[in-house]
């Protein structure tokens, strides 16, 4: 009897007897792949005319289609558009340029004009000029000329100061521009008609000792190679004066009246 309560009372208390539970912590690493690709750069180089290393291992391999006839192309021609134009000039920020054709006036003993522009570049492809120049003229030989020195004595000078936007169409070395803006001119009149003081007819302009103020708007067209500082470029354009049409009806140069060609030959130099 004894031992069957012992019995008992032992199963009694592993019925009610709580498990013991420990609790174990697992760290969690998750990992994932990212594949980001990219494309393998292959550049050509020519040494002396040989191909190098990179490109000789490319020599086999296979050549992409190129040129097949197609229906908007049967003929098969070669429509590739190589690039002509880069950008590998240094751009700087104030250019000065300065007019070759006022070294040829300077040979003329009668006509002398000596100019050029300040360039503030606001980018590659828009700019603000500042513009210059100072021109002389004398009486020329040979009646075909209005002021000539057969009945004049004296000059007329001019100071021009102005301002104008240039527009490059190219972000390039080379590139085609347009260049609007205007002139302000102060003209000294320096001279004398001979035949005041005689009693011929005298049907020319008469001496005059005075100056004269003017605005002169113009245009040019233009093209220019730019370079790391250097710069030369061609310039041509109208502009237009309006005033002194009868003394120099037939003159197209800086000191004119009426419309007025401009042409110069800009070599020029970044400074910042």
């Amino acid at each position: 009897m004894k031992n069957w309560s012992l019995i008992l009372l032992l199963c009694i208390s592993a019925i009610y007897a709580k498990p013991a539970h420990d609790t174990v912590y697992v760290e969690q690493i998750i990992r994932d792949t990212v594949y980001i690709p990219i494309k393998s750069k292959t550049d050509t180089i020519y040494i002396n005319g040989a191909m190098s290393p990179q490109e000789q291992t490319l020599e086999h391999a296979p050549k992409p289609k190129c040129c097949e006839p197609t229906e908007r192309n049967p003929l098969g021609k070669d429509t590739t558009k190589f690039l002509r134009y880069d950008t590998t000039y240094t751009h700087h920020l104030i250019y000065l340029h300065f007019d070759i054709v006022s070294i040829l006036w300077l040979m003329d003993t009668t006509f002398t004009s000596v100019g050029g522009n300040i360039e503030i570049s606001a980018n590659r492809k828009n700019s603000f000029m500042i513009n210059f120049r100072y021109s002389k003229m004398q009486p020329q030989r040979g009646s075909s000329n209005t002021f000539n020195d057969y009945i004049y004595t004296g000059n007329i000078s001019q100071y021009d100061i102005g301002m104008g936007y240039r527009h490059y169409f190219r972000p390039s070395k080379y590139s085609f521009y347009y260049d609007v803006g205007g002139n302000w001119l102060i003209r000294k009149y320096d001279y004398i008609n001979t035949w005041d003081f005689t009693n011929l007819i005298n049907e020319r302009p008469h001496s005059r000792h005075d100056t004269g103020y003017l605005f002169s708007p113009y245009i040019h067209l233009g093209h220019i190679f730019r370079g790391s500082r250097s710069i030369f470029g061609i310039e041509y354009g109208l502009a237009y004066n309006a005033i002194d049409k009868e003394l120099l009806n037939r003159e197209f140069s800086y000191i004119t009246g009426g419309i007025q060609l401009d042409f110069r030959l800009n070599f020029g130099i970044g400074v910042l």
